[in-house]
Order: C-alpha cells, then sequence, then structure tokens
C-alpha cells in the first residue's frame, strides 16, 4: 500500500456522480437487508438459538439482543457489498447466535465483575470463564452453537479474533486493588492507550462477525474491516459519552470532551475516516472490478451521523464555554431536530 493512495472519487463533478451511485447502490442494499432483518428476527431469529426453553430470555434480554442483531444487520450489508451476494440461511443462522452472544458477554462482563473473587487471570479462556461467570449456561450454549457450524480452518481463525476481543474486555473490567486502580487509571487515561484499546475492541469484534461468512477473508480486506471496527467503536464511544461517563468507562471520547477538546476528537475521527477509505480502497478486486467503493458507500451512512455528533458537541462547546456532560436533554445529539437532518443529508451527499 502506498503511503499517500489514491481516494476512489473526490469532490468534483464526476467523483460526486460516482459517490451518489454508490450512495444509492448503497441505500439500496441497505434497505433491503433491514427490511428482511425485521421479517426474519420476528419468525425465525429465535429458533437460531436452540435455547431448550426460548422463555427462559427476559423481555429485556429480548429488546438487547434485537439491539444488537440489527447492529449486526449493517455490519452484514458491508461484508456482501465487499463480496457482492447476500448471506445464505447458514451464516444468518451464526450472525444471529454471534448477536446473542456479544450482547450477553457484554451483560456478564459488567455484572460479574463485582463478584469476581477468584482471582483468575482469564485471558484465552472465554470458556472457563463463561462456565464461572453464568449460571444459567447461556453464553456457552451461543458460543457452542457457532463452534459446530464453522470449518476447523475458520474456526481456528475464529478463536483468534474472539480471543484478542475477550482479553482486552476481561483486563478492562477486571476486578483490582485500590493502588493497582490508581495505576492502571494513570495508564488507562493515556490518549494513545485508549487508542490502542478502541481499536482492538472494534477491529476485533468486526473481523468475529466477518470470519462466520463463508467467503474466503483476504489479507487486504482484514485490514480494511479491522480498520472499520476501530472506526465504528469511535463512532459508539462518540455517541455514547454522557451514558459511559454515568457507567464511569473512560474511552477516548470522554477523556477528550472532559477537557473541551472537540476539536481534537474531530481530528481524531477524521484521521481515522481517510485511513478507512484508503483500506478499503485496496482491497484486492474480485472478479473484474474492485468492490471496495460498494463498502465504503455503505460506511458514509455511519461517517455522516457521527460528524453531525461531533459538530453538536462542537456548538454545545462555542455556546456555553464548557460541555454540559451531565446535562443528558442538551448533551445527546435528538436526529428529530431539522438542523441535525439538514446537517446529516449535506454530509451524506458530500464526499470528503
Amino acid at each position: 500500500m502506498s503511503a499517500t493512495p489514491t481516494l476512489p472519487f473526490k469532490n468534483t463533478p464526476g467523483g460526486l456522480l460516482r459517490h451518489w451511485y454508490y450512495l444509492l447502490y448503497a441505500t439500496i442494499w441497505l434497505t433491503l437487508a433491514f427490511a428482511r432483518a425485521g421479517w426474519y428476527f420476528k419468525r425465525r431469529a429465535l429458533r437460531d438459538l436452540a435455547l431448550p426453553h426460548p422463555e427462559s430470555l427476559s423481555s429485556r434480554e429480548k429488546r438487547r439482543w434485537q439491539h444488537y442483531f440489527y447492529g449486526t444487520t449493517y455490519l452484514s450489508v458491508i461484508f456482501n457489498a465487499l463480496r457482492g451476494q447476500t448471506r445464505t440461511r447458514r451464516e444468518k443462522h451464526l450472525f444471529s447466535n454471534l448477536a446473542a452472544l456479544a450482547y450477553f458477554f457484554d451483560d456478564l462482563v459488567d455484572a460479574f465483575r463485582d463478584r469476581d473473587d477468584t482471582g483468575v487471570i482469564w485471558e484465552d479462556n472465554p470458556e472457563i470463564y463463561g462456565s464461572a461467570a453464568d449460571e444459567r449456561g447461556l453464553a456457552l450454549h451461543f458460543l457452542h452453537n457457532i463452534y459446530r457450524e464453522l470449518p476447523p480452518a475458520d474456526l481456528l481463525q475464529f478463536k483468534e479474533f474472539m480471543h484478542r476481543v475477550f482479553n482486552i474486555e476481561a483486563a478492562a473490567h477486571r476486578k483490582v486493588s485500590v493502588a493497582e486502580e490508581l495505576q492502571h487509571s494513570a495508564q488507562y487515561a493515556t490518549i494513545d492507550h485508549l487508542l490502542r484499546h478502541t481499536a482492538i475492541k472494534g477491529g476485533y469484534s468486526v473481523l468475529l462477525f466477518r470470519r462466520v461468512l463463508a467467503h474466503p477473508l483476504s489479507a487486504t480486506e482484514q485490514d480494511a474491516l479491522y480498520q472499520f471496527g476501530f472506526l465504528i467503536q469511535l463512532c459508539d464511544d462518540i455517541f455514547d459519552i454522557w451514558h459511559d461517563r454515568q457507567a464511569c468507562i473512560t474511552t477516548v471520547a470522554t477523556a477528550l470532551t472532559e477537557k473541551n477538546e472537540v476539536a481534537l476528537l474531530q481530528q481524531l475521527f477524521e484521521d481515522q475516516v481517510v485511513i478507512v477509505k484508503q483500506a478499503f480502497h485496496h482491497i484486492q478486486p474480485d472478479a473484474a472490478a474492485n468492490r471496495g467503493p460498494y463498502g465504503l458507500a455503505v460506511i458514509h451512512f455511519i461517517i455522516s451521523i457521527t460528524r453531525v455528533c461531533l459538530q453538536h458537541y462542537a456548538d454545545l462547546l462555542k455556546k456555553h464555554g464548557t460541555l454540559p456532560l451531565d446535562n443528558r436533554h442538551v448533551l445527546v445529539m435528538d436526529m428529530e431536530r431539522w438542523k441535525n437532518r439538514t446537517r446529516a443529508a449535506y454530509y451524506l451527499l458530500t464526499w470528503r
């Protein structure tokens, strides 16, 4: 990959026309995918989990799973755009179980931290951790559903990606002494460390879902999806500043906004956008055409909305002199406002 690769198109008349063409393509794929996902979730998704007692999932757990299910549907559209085909029935089955595993594990590590008195360092031991932390056995149930259906070679790489996500999450939620907590907090507060955590968590989470698809995963696609995962995690953290601060979770977004450094947060975000665009532009072509621009067009939706959120923070800083981080009503962006909708449309139609 060259140091300064040419991006697929720019804000010239011809470049914008190409951007709008790919954007139309992405809009159609997203619309169809979410329509199918809505039908699938209502009629088949619960059966995919093969729970001995489906009623054991509470209403809250089903809502949480649904939230993750639709989030992973967005990922699947990007994967499908890159390979030029939709998911098979088997792949949908695997996505349903992996979405359930993701939501259940996220809740599990939060709940288990305060009662983990084992003293065990759980690195590379998600199965043992699941046995210790989850009395209902649901996490292992979802995980084994996936293990059974993956070919040996894909399963090996799936476990590798899973361990990278698990290790960083388990370490972040490990119960430590007061002295260790102070040392950990001092280290964790550095922006470089936070960025590394964001990249690993987001990058390998996306690759984890990509690995359950039967399509071969090239080195260039793996790099592009890792960088996209980094970007999508950064987007989540930018949207979730108020929620993360309430939960005492430190992210790049909370660390910088607490210092009113919105401009630096915007720059870090835009830098990662450029990295993702370059990486997708260099995905090896399949058949006659490089499909990177198709995937980028799908990603451009979340990029545009995140830019609206960052501009919202910048406006608040300019208006108040400091960010009102504890005022949920003011801080959390409202996409029902026409000002934000207009901005989103502008960013969406503009390629930068």
